[in-house]
């Protein structure tokens, strides 16, 4: 299997899950995933040469169709964001700024609270109107088409928040931000922090951390891999501290985790939110501020 990053063909195999039983697991949630008829598993690789771990085939990412469900959920497009005021803080009032994958448009919202020149792509069409209904320019359009033809000029910073993690083809979709992007110009990407992900979900059984939700896993040792294949360069990395609302679900998948040797009924047995209601009162009262959170947020410029 062939890395998207480095096409490296040395990846390392690390698991292989039935699409059946994915399928099963999004109708109990009340989603309904209809995969290609031909796809009957879905393999988890890793890519010693970037750190990067990722899942193939492409045809399990997520369609339209699941994205359109899953946005009737209140807590799934969320307008207080870590990584939203993070990136505030690494922008200038006199850039000119793009955000790819704009959601709802609370990141648009801040941006112009603050003055900011800010417009957005999003390829969902119900997403693009509804971010237009806020005075917003939205663009439709594949990155490299928006290049070719619609701006006038060049970008300064280009941001996209939980976005990279669905894409299983990285390189393309990095390729078009940079192409919009003036030289010495800035991109800023959030993503879940896999370091962590793994620490408190070693099994990669996580719903949501896998396909069709999420393609890749992404550390800072991959993104730092990335200065080999694209032009740009890694200027910062910023870690988003546990965050209160996550206090819950950290402690009870950390100590799932530790005890999955007992196989997955009993720890989820052992581990409820009763047995961890002292641990989360104790981490809500601070403790959880010493702990990284789930996203992490890099910041780099465009090289000459």
């Amino acid at each position: 299997m062939k890395s998207p990053i480095s096409n490296s063909q040395g990846c390392k195999l690390l698991k292989i899950t039935s699409v059946d039983s994915i399928v099963k697991r999004w109708g109990e949630l009340g989603v309904d995933w209809h995969p290609d008829p031909l796809l009957s598993e879905i393999e988890y690789w890793y890519d010693d040469q970037t750190g990067l771990y990722f899942y193939s085939p492409a045809a399990a990412a997520g369609d339209e169709k699941l994205y359109i469900q899953l946005q009737q959920y209140p807590w799934y497009y969320m307008e207080d964001k870590w990584e939203f005021n993070s990136a505030l803080d690494l922008i200038n009032p006199s850039d000119k700024v793009l955000e790819v994958g704009v959601g709802c448009g609370f990141f648009l919202e801040l941006c112009r609270a603050r003055g900011i020149d800010v417009s957005g792509v999003e390829l969902n069409p119900s997403g693009a109107a509804r971010a237009r209904s806020k005075g917003f320019k939205i663009f439709e359009k594949d990155l490299t088409e928006l290049e070719l033809s619609v701006i006038s000029r060049k970008y300064d910073v280009i941001a996209s928040f939980q976005v990279l993690e669905h894409v299983p083809a990285p390189l393309p979709f990095l390729r078009g931000m940079i192409a919009n992007l003036r030289e010495g110009g800035r991109l800023l990407l959030s993503v879940p922090n896999s370091e962590i992900m793994h620490k408190i979900d070693p099994d990669c059984s996580d719903l949501f951390n896998q396909p069709p939700h999420h393609m890749a896993h992404w550390s800072e040792r991959a993104f730092k891999s990335l200065e080999n294949y694209l032009p740009i360069k890694l200027i910062s990395v910023h870690y988003e501290p546990l965050a209160e609302y996550h206090v819950g679900w950290f402690v009870s998948a950390y100590l799932r985790g530790c005890l999955g040797f007992l196989g997955r009924p009993a720890s989820r047995l052992l581990v409820n939110r009763y047995s961890i209601y002292p641990i989360v009162i104790f981490m809500k009262l601070g403790l959880r501020n010493f702990f990284r959170g789930h996203s992490m947020l890099v910041e780099f410029i465009k090289m000459v």
